[in-house]
């Protein structure tokens, strides 16, 4: 996971700039939160194939950036 806003190489700058996410932006990620989850509730009532798969890439989207915020100040400790 994470392979969207952290790859093999993290920047130092851009894992900080996740890690403000979490101790600056609650409502933001508050949104995102709420987000994932009408994303999830969308995808048990899609029938569609081709709007499931959009759904599936909003959702691993949004389940990346949060789980990327999350793990941030770890992972900033590995890049000094």
């Amino acid at each position: 996971h994470m392979k969207i806003f952290i790859g093999q190489k993290p920047d130092r700058q851009q894992v900080q700039a996740l890690h403000r996410c979490k101790l600056e932006n609650g409502a933001l990620m508050d949104l995102f939160r709420k987000k994932l989850e009408e994303t999830k509730d969308s995808l048990i009532l899609a029938d569609d194939p081709i709007r499931i798969h959009r759904l599936q890439g909003r959702a691993e989207v949004l389940a990346d950036f949060l789980e990327a915020v999350e793990k941030s100040p770890e992972i900033f400790d590995r890049v000094k």
